[in-house]
């Protein structure tokens, strides 16, 4: 496997964010991370100004892994979904890329339990695993798509969205030869076969998942259950992971936003480095 310990070089001088005292590299630390936790501890106890933080956690702090994991052990957040040297599988994308169908589709398919670190939608995740050759997968939506269906979910801007967007995918880009890619019709026509390039990439031998109609509605099943327990009968359906008619209205009303001019340049960029983490390479000749 191609060493995957040093970074490679920047694909673009353009920096989504520079957080307050950061060193210059893929670590922070000293000032800059007190600096976030002193942010942080005054945002914790206010729940709208919590989730705005959140989101500005994922976006500018999700991309350095000392800053990221810091401050998530300091909100007390669910420490299983974290990447260890235990970890024997990372699934990791951008919100709203099938991220939660392909975790409960591929447990589905296992006859063991193998121990995941999922769901924190940051590029910290891929970072750390690369490092320490964990098999991993990254999930990935044409843009547009990806940020519809986010802001439809949460009360989350087109631009903040966008530039989650960015911040995520040009960072893992850096770490392409450490990780499998999947892509959203993949993972959600095909899954089988996502997870046959894994163990191929990777060695592992994990079970492949029979993407019949009755293992997919048991995963939806699942999902739904899951979005039910998590966030009640009221809002459940605003929240699961699949598809709902009702949703094609609210994606219409917002999509006007993101077709804006002043959002060209944004769009641009996450469809550029959309094609080239996608784009196959050439055959030999």
């Amino acid at each position: 496997m191609r060493e995957v310990y040093r970074r490679a070089r920047p694909t673009s001088s353009r920096r989504v964010c520079k957080i307050e005292g950061e060193k210059e590299g893929d670590e922070v630390e000293g000032g800059g991370v007190r600096a976030i936790e002193e942010r942080f501890e005054s945002y914790v106890d206010e729940h709208t100004a919590a989730f705005r933080f959140e989101k500005w956690l994922q976006i500018y702090a999700g991309k350095h892994p000392s800053a990221f994991y810091g401050l998530y052990r300091l909100a007390r957040k669910d420490q299983a979904r974290v990447v260890t040297p235990d970890t024997q599988l990372v699934m990791e994308g951008f919100p709203r890329s099938a991220n939660s169908f392909a975790r409960v589709a591929f447990n589905r398919a296992q006859s063991e339990r193998v121990r995941i670190a999922h769901g924190l939608h940051v590029p910290a995740q891929v970072i750390r695993a690369a490092r320490w050759r964990i098999p991993t997968l990254v999930l990935i939506r044409k843009p547009k798509d990806a940020v519809l269906s986010f802001a439809i979910r949460d009360p989350i801007s087109v631009d903040q969205a966008l530039r989650y967007y960015l911040s995520f995918y040009e960072t893992v880009e850096e770490y392409r030869d450490a990780y499998v890619l999947g892509l959203f019709e993949e993972v959600t026509e095909d899954f089988g076969e996502v997870i046959r390039r894994i163990n191929d990439r990777f060695g592992t031998t994990f079970s492949v998942f029979r993407h019949d109609e009755r293992n997919v509605d048991g995963v939806f099943a699942r999902l739904e259950r899951n979005s039910r327990k998590r966030f009640g009968e009221t809002s459940w359906k605003n929240k699961v992971s699949r598809p709902f008619a009702s949703r094609e209205k609210l994606k219409r009303e917002v999509g006007y936003e993101l077709e804006h001019p002043k959002r060209r340049d944004l769009i641009s960029r996450a469809e550029t480095v959309y094609d080239r983490l996608t784009r196959k390479p050439a055959p030999d000749h």
